[in-house]
């Protein structure tokens, strides 16, 4: 696998962001939880209006990747959902891959799709 940083992309600033706010959960800065969260809310709402649908590749990544960080509210699995977090984000953020793009696109509602993150 190739390192693959995308800098003209907004979307991968996004994930990056992301990833920043991710690390310093786990090194122990709490509210770094609930900035992942609103991060990954924003990014849903920014794919619904663009793709203009839920079930759109795009959006179904972001929409399971902030369900992912609703975890963090509960505090006796917040640590261990946010190391998976953390290793799926660095994923996106410097290999271009995505595990949950991975699972998504083998879902039914999905055989016909490409699957695609942006």
């Amino acid at each position: 696998m190739k390192l693959k940083l995308e800098l003209a992309d907004p979307f991968w600033w996004l994930w990056a962001v992301t990833l920043a706010f991710v690390v310093a959960a786990v090194a122990g800065w709490t509210p770094g939880y609930y900035v992942v969260m609103a991060v990954s809310a924003l990014q849903v709402i920014v794919f619904f209006v663009r793709e203009r649908s839920v079930m759109a590749f795009p959006s179904q990544v972001r929409i399971v990747y902030f369900a992912l960080t609703l975890t963090g509210l509960w505090s006796a699995v917040r640590l261990p959902f946010c190391l998976v977090l953390l290793l799926r984000t660095i994923m996106v953020v410097f290999l271009g891959r995505c595990s949950i793009a991975l699972l998504l696109k083998h879902m039914p509602w999905n055989q016909n799709r490409a699957a695609r993150l942006v």
